[in-house]
């Protein structure tokens, strides 16, 4: 008996063939770069409201320009803490223009 064929497919490169796919159609959240220059509103940032260096040791913080994105797309997409946590651990657009970057991996919670 034949195996039924399915539309899903189980691919290694399917993850890349996805990056481009949304590229294609126009990722809006990657559009935010064209018109925000998130290292200068970061230097801003800096400069109004610098961050105090820590002896004691602990977790470092994140960068102030990665910050300022996750607030940038929390203002844009009204969303709360926990909301912004989800959609960073689930949508790789989100990763993307958290970090800026197509490839970035990181840990991020609710307490940060």
């Amino acid at each position: 008996m034949k195996k039924p064929r399915s539309a899903l497919k189980t691919d290694l490169f399917a993850a890349d063939q996805h990056r481009e796919k949304i590229d294609r159609l126009g990722d809006p959240l990657a559009e935010i770069n064209l018109h925000i220059d998130f290292s200068a509103l970061a230097a801003a940032v800096d400069q109004v409201a610098p961050r105090p260096v820590s002896s004691q040791g602990g977790r470092p913080p994140f960068p102030t320009e990665t910050m300022v994105r996750i607030l940038v797309l929390k203002r844009l997409y009204n969303l709360s803490d926990e909301q912004m946590e989800y959609q960073l651990l689930d949508r790789m657009s989100y990763q993307r223009a958290y970090s800026g970057e197509d490839e970035h991996r990181f840990r991020t919670n609710v307490n940060t």
